[in-house]
């Protein structure tokens, strides 16, 4: 297998589409995040995408270290080594326990205890076991999240989904 199949858009060579999309992730992020290198080749598909991955990376609802065991659990749901890598360094760095980090890269519920950020955890592995969460469940989710979190949580868990996948199907691996 060919190492690292991504075939990046040289900004100077960008048709006016690709340029649009790079100038908003220059304004948003100050870079081209390495999933754009994938999304730029269908200029209207990273438009969107920045839109979102701009929102995920500001989340007004989720603490930073709530949305790395999002990110961090999707990445190992979806055996994608260089988001592991990425979002393993991030995860401690935002201050996810170790224990909880461990856990998330052994593919083992986290036991975060029973405030928001247990909830979260909670959450998330319901979410990626399959969405189909009892009543009892969401009910709780619900109460001590917010339907505001609860959505956040899912559009973070489908935009790594997206991030996983693309890094693994064009061969990244981690830098370390």
């Amino acid at each position: 297998m060919k190492d690292n199949r991504l075939a990046k858009i040289d900004p100077d060579q960008a048709s006016e589409a690709q340029q649009k999309v790079i100038a908003q992730l220059g304004e948003g992020r100050g870079r081209i995040p390495t999933p754009f290198n994938i999304w730029l080749h269908n200029p209207q598909l990273a438009a969107g995408m920045e839109i979102i991955g701009t929102h995920v990376d500001h989340s007004p609802v989720l603490s930073e270290a709530e949305s790395e065991v999002a990110i961090l659990s999707t990445a190992v749901f979806w055996n994608a080594p260089y988001v592991i890598a990425n979002h393993r360094r991030h995860a401690l760095k935002s201050g996810v326990p170790e224990a909880v980090v461990t856990a998330i890269l052994e593919k083992r519920r986290p036991e975060a205890g029973d405030d928001r950020f247990g909830l979260v955890c909670d959450a998330v592995n319901d979410i990626l076991a399959g969405g189909a969460i009892d009543d009892a469940r969401f009910a709780r989710y619900d109460a001590g999240l917010g339907r505001a979190v609860i959505a956040e949580l899912l559009v973070t868990v489908g935009y790594f989904t997206s991030i996983s996948l693309g890094m693994t199907l064009h061969a990244m691996q981690p830098k370390d």
